[in-house]
């Protein structure tokens, strides 16, 4: 990035108020530019939040998800402009029946993910996970000094 456009982003004001969508012939030609920031910011002090409450459930929905490996049809949606590497990801419509708000439906009645939105969720089910490690890791040690 060259020193100019990084003045410009360090002079950005942020506006978390909403969304303004791009098609993606619209992101790869600015992104060509260099004139398109792809940083992610999100509204999240607590004084723009209502109807807070807690989320516990993390890993047993990540445990609904199936992970697939597969390849774009390139050819068949040029307009999406797909990376032709080997990819990794979820099936929307599977998604969308676990966590809906995760998916959208484009013009074309496509499904498409926002992965940005998992964050949260698997961020919970890693503290359950480590939870779980913790309470074995003291009960291996409870068992072994029974063992001594």
């Amino acid at each position: 990035m060259s020193e100019n456009n990084q003045d410009k982003k360090n002079e950005q004001d942020y506006y978390f108020g909403g969304i303004q969508e791009f098609s993606l012939e619209e992101i790869e030609s600015e992104v060509l530019n260099e004139s398109v920031y792809l940083d992610v910011f999100a509204g999240s002090d607590p004084s723009f939040k209502e109807n807070v409450t807690s989320f516990n459930n993390g890993l047993d929905l990540i445990n609904k998800l199936n992970v697939y490996e597969y390849d774009y049809k390139v050819n068949e949606f040029p307009k999406y402009k797909f990376s032709s590497d080997h990819q990794i990801g979820l099936m929307a419509d599977e998604l969308e029946g676990i966590l809906p708000g995760m998916v959208v439906t484009d013009s074309d009645g496509k499904k498409l993910v926002d992965y940005s939105k998992l964050t949260p969720v698997l961020t919970k089910a890693i503290q359950q996970l480590t939870e779980t490690v913790k309470e074995q890791q003291t009960v291996i040690e409870e068992l072994r000094k029974k063992i001594n």
